[in-house]
């Protein structure tokens, strides 16, 4: 892992995580959620969430930091993940994150719902629409934005609030 773009700005701050083909999105949201929300956002590229976790197993078994909480320390804010596979892989690290961070992992939770990534992605909800959805909901969950910003962000981001859930759909 290693953090792709820190934030000039200040105030509210949100780490997002993104990894391989979706990391263009979660930049894009990144861009959304300063230049809309004035929020400042760090970017992170995951290059494996299943060696981040390997590394904080034996980090924990030697008595160490882990790698992870390392490059965390001093990058306050919830945490969001987003990836094209399922919530699964990103969940792997979750047990080595600060324990008073909000975590929130969104992926593709299943297969054979589209012809394209792009569909792929709205059906399962974690484009960069989403991610920005997400990143204003732990905000707002957290008490540090009003909860009509979230309100407001629905509606301009074009996503229907009467949409199936991905999961039961």
């Amino acid at each position: 892992m290693y953090r792709l773009r820190a934030s000039a700005l200040g105030g509210e701050r949100v780490q997002l995580f993104g990894s391989g083909a979706i990391l263009p999105q979660v930049l894009q949201a990144a861009d959304r959620l300063e230049d809309q929300h004035q929020l400042a956002v760090d970017v992170w590229s995951i290059t494996s969430y299943s060696e981040l976790a390997r590394e904080a197993l034996d980090s924990e078994r030697q008595g160490r930091t882990s790698w992870l909480r390392r490059q965390l320390a001093g990058h306050p804010g919830p945490i969001i993940a987003a990836t094209d596979y399922v919530r699964a892989v990103p969940d792997q690290i979750r047990a080595w994150l600060p324990h008073d961070r909000h975590y929130l992992t969104l992926g593709t939770d299943g297969f054979g719902r589209s012809d394209a990534r792009a569909e792929l992605r709205a059906h399962f909800e974690v484009d960069r629409r989403f991610v920005v959805l997400a990143a204003l909901q732990a905000l707002a969950g957290a008490g540090q934005i009003d909860r009509q910003t979230v309100v407001a962000a629905v509606t301009r981001l074009g996503i229907d609030p009467a949409k199936p859930d991905p999961l039961n759909s």
